[in-house]
């Protein structure tokens, strides 16, 4: 990072471990496109708030909204900077949430009581940090255990279905899959530089990412409410 531009000081503690199509300004916000395009999560937290307003929240549940305006706010903060000390924070947001639906599963399968599970969640969430905060500077490729988690919560959905007592809807559960399978696509085009033009700052593949996951959100709060219980 250029000597003078913000988050230059930062930048002494090492840089991101992925560099994105999207070229880097000397900004406060050094990659727009994809820094600006993480407000799709606020906007989600925002329609998921209300839609839980009066429902049916209890345990975790209640954290859904909050968690997704967190993980947008961390990955903003992480693509203004480009810096390794934001990018362990962006990282803390996503194994925050990813955590939280696998959480949910763990419960429906009664591996854990709802009453365990805050424990073991944010201790969870926590540690995975630590790790991806030490392995990212020996360049190993910390967004597979995103990855992970995600084929985690799949895999738990599929056993909570086979144990399941009766049937329950899915297609909130694959509406979100197809969404982020989309978002997965769309984030390996443009670090592959298949989809690339680095001086756009208003579309780029990175942030067709970040609004695509954050719309598949949007379904998977709602497959997930229906296990909710009234409090």
């Amino acid at each position: 990072m250029t000597p003078g531009c913000p988050w230059h000081a930062l930048a002494a503690y090492g840089p991101a471990n992925v560099k994105w199509c999207e070229q880097r300004l000397c900004a406060w916000v050094n990659e727009p496109a994809n820094a600006w395009s993480n407000l799709a999560f606020a906007a989600v937290a925002l329609v998921i708030f209300r839609m839980g307003r009066g429902g049916p929240t209890s345990g975790l549940m209640r954290w859904f909204a909050p968690l997704v305006a967190l993980m947008g706010a961390c990955s903003f903060v992480y693509h203004a900077s480009n810096v390794w000390l934001t990018q362990v924070f962006d990282f803390l947001g996503m194994y925050l949430f990813c955590c939280l639906l696998l959480g949910l599963n763990v419960v429906r399968l009664g591996w854990l009581t709802e009453r365990s599970l805050p424990r073991v969640y944010v201790g969870t969430a926590l540690g995975l940090t630590i790790v991806t905060a030490g392995i990212v500077r020996h360049g190993a490729p910390i967004q597979g255990i995103v990855l992970a988690l995600i084929v985690a919560t799949v895999v738990t959905e599929g056993l909570c279905r086979r144990r399941a007592r009766e049937r329950y809807g899915l297609a909130g559960f694959f509406a979100a899959l197809g969404l982020m399978a989309a978002a997965i696509v769309c984030s390996l085009l443009d670090v592959t530089r298949v989809w690339c033009d680095p001086q756009d700052h208003f579309v780029q593949g990175h942030a067709a990412w970040h609004v695509l996951s954050a719309l598949s959100l949007l379904p998977a709060y709602v497959h997930y409410r229906q296990f909710a219980r009234p409090r």
